[in-house]
């Protein structure tokens, strides 16, 4: 760690030499070609590489010129909402999982595009009962699982129940082609779907059908199938969206839900 910051100086040294060569060239260059005359003149060719130099490493810095004390805070402004912007978007994604992360980051990009999509929030009802029931079912079987196996495959039919019900849609985008998804599996809840191209009717219908598909899928293993409680957010909830706005407003409502009725959908009062 010492080692690092040692070597920072050294770095910055090199990369201001550089630029003060490279204006000195600008300079000499600018004089045999053009035949500029003033050393007013000269001394603003001198400092562009400057000014770019410190835009680039983000140092606030003010020009003065003449007695009346006219200042210009050069690039400053630009370059301060750039690191303000990139470090909004690292502390909000990183703050996560890791899965998460990339959830959010998938959905920023979403937003950026400005894609019309819908948020599916599905958790499975009474998860760590049915996987214990399972692991107990199976006690002495040479094909017994671990509990936390039997966890990601159920979720994991959870996801192609939802996977299955966006195909079966035949939902096209503006260029009529199939419209796409993105699924992830989350600590809290189980499985997010960003439905693209999707209003919130459609997210609905998909909704519906992959709660039906998990139940049959998982009637193989459970008598009765398994059921999962589902939120959806649209798009169109706020004018200026962030992906954490969006995944609290769809954990909030899914958490509210699952205390009224589990197995039931709930779709943002907004929409």
């Amino acid at each position: 760690m010492s080692e690092g910051k040692d070597k920072n100086p050294y770095v910055s040294i090199f990369i201001t030499l550089l630029f003060m060569c490279a204006g000195i060239g600008v300079l000499a260059l600018t004089k045999h070609i053009a035949k500029i005359e003033g050393d007013v003149v000269y001394v603003a060719l001198l400092l562009i590489p400057v000014f770019v130099y410190l835009a680039i490493m983000g140092k606030p810095f003010e020009l003065k010129i003449g007695s009346e004390g006219l200042s210009a805070s050069l690039f400053k402004k630009s370059v301060d909402d750039i690191k303000k912007h990139v470090e909004d978007s690292i502390t909000e994604i990183s703050e996560y999982e890791e899965e998460r992360s990339t959830y959010l980051g998938k959905l920023d990009q979403i937003i950026r595009q400005g894609r019309k999509f819908c948020l599916i929030y599905a958790d499975v009802d009474h998860l760590r009962q049915h996987t214990r029931q399972i692991f107990l079912k199976e006690k002495g079987s040479s094909k017994r699982r671990a509990e936390n196996k039997i966890r990601e495959e159920t979720i994991k039919e959870l996801s192609f129940a939802l996977a299955d019900a966006f195909c079966k849609h035949d939902i096209k985008d503006a260029n009529n082609k199939n419209a796409k998804y993105d699924i992830f599996s989350l600590n809290e809840p189980d499985l997010v779907m960003i439905a693209r191209e999707v209003n919130v009717k459609q997210a609905i219908s998909v909704a519906e059908k992959g709660q039906e598909n998990f139940k049959n899928y998982t009637a193989k293993k459970n008598f009765e199938g398994h059921n999962a409680t589902i939120s959806i957010v649209s798009r169109d909830e706020m004018k200026d969206p962030k992906p954490r706005a969006f995944d609290e407003m769809a954990c909030k409502l899914l958490t509210d839900g699952k205390k009224k009725i589990r197995g039931d959908i709930y779709v943002s009062s907004a929409c």
